[in-house]
């Protein structure tokens, strides 16, 4: 959950990170790219190329102690990676379903799994703990390797993490294809009592950077960064690096505030994590191979989109309807993004919203109160002594020595004018006095290409651009899963297993989401016919209360209806 404003190629002169800059000013820095506003979402829609809307993984994130999880019928990524040859290795965080063992990483595709099935630990004891509604604490260990607790673990969780990544490339046989989904806890914030934890073992840097808990922070962020040059270095190590396509991206915006905040900064965006603006969905995110002609790519992608690109990358192709493009041809020859439009958010428990874009317009509609929809984290940019100098340190980080072994050097004129490129800029400068936040009237609309920061709502001016908006806003409603209210379940407490997060439910009870979705036809045993799987609410004009309205307060009406 890095913010737009914690990766230093994006610009920022606070946060230093030489090693993903070293890779990004090498290859395709994506610079309109989308994912979910929290983690299980993202995860969903990177695992399945589908919104998490269609499977009822929309919304709040999975608490350890919930029976929930990507639907037993969809299949996976790392499922058709491993039926074209791949080996197929997770490594860190799983945060889709944990409840049974069906749910876990090995029975969903992945030969092996090296880490935390929820969504954080302690970045020492490896606990999660959980505050249940009534304000009872269920806390245990939830770090594995496969099926086997690890429980005498006392490294530092990220070095852990990498420590093993670095493992399994050096071990790989080369004659196969390989599938590593490293996905760091950092700079996930910990349990309450440790909210940010860097390594303890090493010198406290960052000294120009004036608050302390940004200070923190960018420390855990270095860590990742030098975790990255650790990986890179293995992977030429192997003599396998100039073969191998390496993705970078964030699964949500940073919580500058609020709650697990981690002091990251989503800048000049606004929101924070778990919100429909761009600083919650606007995420950092690149894609490398030695053969890619660097630049910074304005094509429009989302989360969904990895699944076809990488079957494409790897000489296949996805055989059905799913929401993600493949982006691999345009990527790759430096062309328009097939992708015109992108259903940004859902939320239908509690407050109702949603957001969507189409072309270089977003509507964000329903009720977001109580969310963080002002801008954040201005207050922790001041730095108290010059920062390091952005290129010497590209050009002496490990990464960039690896590199130079493929015949990759670095020019500063370049390398400058790429990070320009890679900034956001801000072209329309009229500001609301107030910022927007919708109502139950009217919504907000932005040209996010000309008004990134949302700060000029043209929804009174823009009729026609909001009513073919919500028109496909309203179809794509249509065809959500709902999610149903969230059930934590007493079986699950660690203290029943020795305080360790393990499965407790057996193969033959039927998980809640799996109850619930509809019984579409299935191709092939593993595919679901899209025609017919969702649970289709038909939001028609009948319901009662709602005959007298029409257009968009007809649609607000309806949902209000539908959810209450």
């Amino acid at each position: 959950m890095k913010g737009w404003n914690d990766v230093s190629y994006h610009g920022s002169d606070q946060i230093s990170t030489p090693n993903l800059d070293a890779l990004a000013s090498s290859g395709v820095i994506i610079k309109q790219y989308y994912s979910e506003a929290i983690c299980t979402p993202a995860r969903a829609a990177l695992l399945t190329g589908k919104y998490p809307m269609r499977l009822g993984m929309q919304g709040m994130p999975l608490y350890n102690s919930e029976d929930r999880g990507i639907p037993l019928t969809e299949r996976l990524l790392p499922a058709r990676l491993k039926e074209r040859g791949y080996k197929t290795h997770l490594v860190g965080k799983w945060h889709v379903g944990m409840s049974k063992k069906e749910y876990l990483p090995t029975s969903r595709g992945y030969h092996s799994h090296y880490g935390i099935r929820g969504g954080f630990v302690d970045y020492y004891t490896y606990n999660k703990i959980e505050t249940l509604p009534d304000g009872r604490l269920f806390y245990g260990l939830d770090f594995f390797d496969n099926d086997i607790p690890q429980t005498t673990e006392e490294r530092y969780v990220v070095d852990a993490l990498t420590d093993r990544a670095v493992e399994i490339i050096h071990n790989h046989n080369t004659s196969e294809p390989l599938f590593l989904h490293y996905t760091s806890c950092a700079p996930h914030a910990g349990n309450a009592g440790g909210a940010l934890q860097p390594p303890l073992n090493s010198y406290l840097g960052n000294r120009h950077i004036a608050n302390s808990d940004r200070r923190l922070y960018a420390e855990v962020v270095r860590h990742l960064d030098y975790s990255v040059g650790r990986l890179v270095r293995a992977l030429s190590d192997r003599g396998i690096l100039h073969n191998t396509i390496i993705v970078f991206i964030s699964d949500n915006g940073a919580p500058t505030v609020g709650q697990f905040s981690n002091w990251g900064i989503n800048l000049p965006f606004r929101g924070r994590k778990q919100t429909p603006w761009e600083g919650g969905v606007r995420v950092p995110a690149f894609i490398w191979h030695s053969s890619l002609k660097p630049k910074v790519w304005d094509g429009l992608m989302h989360i969904t989109d990895w699944m076809p690109t990488l079957i494409a990358a790897s000489g296949g192709e996805v055989d059905e309807k799913i929401d993600g493009v493949n982006q691999w041809p345009s990527i790759v020859q430096g062309q328009k993004s097939p992708r015109k439009e992108v259903l940004i958010a859902v939320e239908d428990r509690n407050t109702v919203y949603a957001a969507f874009r189409a072309g270089d317009y977003k509507i964000v509609i329903g009720n977001v109160t109580g969310l963080a929809n002002g801008y954040y984290g201005a207050e922790f940019l001041a730095n108290k002594e010059a920062p390091p100098d952005y290129f010497a340190s590209l050009v002496t980080s490990d990464v960039a020595k690896v590199l130079e072994t493929l015949g990759i050097n670095y020019d500063y004129g370049e390398v400058m004018a790429t990070r320009r490129a890679a900034m956001v800029k801000q072209i329309d400068q009229v500001r609301d006095q107030e910022p927007c936040v919708p109502s139950a009237t009217r919504g907000c609309l932005y040209n996010v290409q000309k008004d990134p920061s949302e700060s000029h709502n043209l929804w009174s001016r823009g009729q026609k651009i909001t009513t073919l908006l919500t028109i496909r806003l309203r179809a794509l409603w249509s065809e959500l899963l709902r999610r149903g209210s969230t059930k934590l379940d007493d079986e699950s407490d660690p203290a029943n297993f020795n305080y360790i997060w393990l499965p407790w439910i057996d193969n033959n009870t039927i998980s809640t989401n799996e109850a619930t979705k509809s019984s579409g036809s299935v191709r092939n045993a593993n595919l679901l016919s899209y025609s017919s799987n969702l649970y289709n609410y038909t939001l028609s004009s009948n319901v009662t209360g709602c005959e007298c309205t029409h257009g968009f307060r007809n649609f607000l009406c309806l949902l209000r209806s539908v959810f209450k």
